[in-house]
């Protein structure tokens, strides 16, 4: 039994130097940068050892996960302290798991580093303590400045990267693109990054930037979050933009001309635009304030919120809000799982949703439909008799309309599941019983048309004034 208990020992301490000089080599190639290729020898020589002392009922089930194959020699290095740590206590050995951490970071980190150990996994405690700096790998920056005149074009089209874009007086384009890649999650990250080939093009007045991976594509695709890559550019303020990235955000202001804006996995964020804009992501929000000129906005999964403009606008999401807030001009939107809010608006408003409910402040013609949710509508004291018809339908909901109590209209409403109300007195003309669940007549004499109609939920016909507090 002794012997038994000794021939254990004696494979422990062998097993727990094997740590140690497997954490050595992974330390000494993540500093020094050699060992190529020699993570994979050190992450199945850990995984081994990992298996046998489970074998041997050294360590807790569960307790200790085996290296991923993409693991850096950073992970296995601090794997490796993390497990010989645990064995050293009950080896009772010399070695001292923190003595490469304190020696690289300095005695006052460790000293922090243990006063918090007793709440918290030291393997989390130590991967977030490690400076960023440590784990990122830099290139130099890419600078450019190129003469232009106003009203030529900026192009960008990237595999990644976030793009900014700001005015300047000058009649120059000021390029500045920073790289640069985490390699604490993935030892593979500075080596795609450097395979990111940028080109940069001048012609004349335009400007064409491009930036593409080299070699296997689904390499950088599952990299992306690993890359951090930024494009900020400096344009006159009247130049036209033609921006597309495959990630991350693109924010674009001060600018004159027409923009054109392409993301895939980020949102877009424009302001202070004069000119049409064209603005497209798959999974993010778009938010738009501050322009002139016609807009088109679309995003898959993400909320569109635009404000002051002056412009036509067509607005659609599949997986959010839409909102416009004190647009001049036509607003079409409409989402499949959101609601549309339109408030302060001036001019006509088609609104749609399959999913959420639609509130309408507008002084114009409005197209609205629902499939679920109400519907409640406001005109503004400028909307008129001519410039006022209301086509409102929902199927899970109520519909509230508010209207000034001068509005010359003919009503037209019907209701399945509910009931129509108003506060308003309407002339009917009919030759047989009043039913609760419609209303066809006039109101003030007739005028443009207000078709509403409710499937499961109320129709209410409101008095502005009366819904106003009295005055002290």
């Amino acid at each position: 039994m002794e012997q038994h208990r000794q021939e254990r020992q004696q494979e422990l301490k062998g097993l727990f130097h094997m740590l140690e000089h497997t954490a050595k080599i992974a330390e000494d190639a993540a500093l020094t940068d050699t060992f190529t290729d020699g993570e994979t020898r050190c992450i199945t020589q850990f995984n081994n050892v990992l298996t046998r002392l489970n074998s041997l009922d050294a360590v807790p089930e569960g307790l200790f996960d085996t290296l991923d194959p993409d693991a850096s020699f950073s992970q296995v290095a601090i794997a490796c302290h993390q497990l010989a740590a645990y064995l050293n206590e009950e080896l009772d050995t010399t070695a001292d798991f923190k003595g490469w951490f304190t020696t690289f970071f300095g005695k006052r980190f460790m000293e922090n580093l243990t006063e918090e150990l007793t709440d918290k996994p030291i393997g989390d405690l130590i991967r977030k303590a490690v400076p960023d700096f440590l784990t990122e790998t830099t290139l130099e920056d890419i600078v450019e400045t190129f003469p232009v005149t106003a009203g030529g074009r900026l192009t960008i089209d990237t595999d990644c990267g976030g793009i900014d874009i700001q005015s300047t007086e000058d009649d120059t384009v000021s390029v500045r693109i920073q790289r640069a890649a985490q390699i604490k999650a993935n030892r593979r990250a500075a080596e795609i990054l450097k395979n990111l080939d940028v080109q940069i093009a001048h012609e004349a007045a335009d400007v064409k930037i491009e930036a593409k991976f080299t070699g296997d594509a689904r390499r950088w695709q599952k990299r992306q979050n690993d890359l951090d890559v930024q494009f900020d550019i400096l344009v006159p303020r009247h130049y036209n933009l033609d921006l597309k990235t495959a990630c991350d955000d693109i924010a674009v202001a001060n600018i004159t001309g027409d923009v054109n804006a392409e993301t895939f996995k980020a949102g877009l964020r424009l302001q202070d635009i004069i000119g049409r804009i064209d603005a497209i992501t798959s999974i993010g929000n778009i938010d738009l304030k501050a322009f002139n000129g016609d807009v088109m906005l679309q995003t898959k999964a993400g909320n569109i919120t635009l404000a002051d403009g002056n412009g036509d606008v067509k607005a659609k999401t599949s997986g959010g809000n839409v909102q416009a807030v004190q647009v001049i001009g036509a607003v079409n939107g409409q989402t499949t799982a959101g609601n549309v809010t339109v408030r302060g608006c001036k001019g006509g408003a088609e609104l749609k949703t399959a999913g959420g409910s639609i509130e309408v402040e507008n002084d114009g013609p409005v197209l609205a439909k629902t499939s679920g949710g109400s519907i409640r509508c406001q005109l503004q004291e400028t909307t008129t008799s001519q410039n006022m018809l209301l086509d409102l339908e929902t199927m899970g909901g109520s519909i509230n309309v508010s209207l000034l109590p001068d509005i010359d209209a003919t009503v037209e409403a019907k209701v399945l599941g509910g009931s129509v109300t108003t506060e308003f007195p309407v002339s009917v003309e009919t030759t047989g019983t009043v039913k609760p669940d419609q209303l066809q007549g006039t109101i003030n004499g007739g005028g443009p048309l207000l078709k509403l109609r409710a499937v499961g939920g109320n129709v209410i016909l409101r008095n502005i004034e009366a819904d106003k507090p009295e005055e002290v």
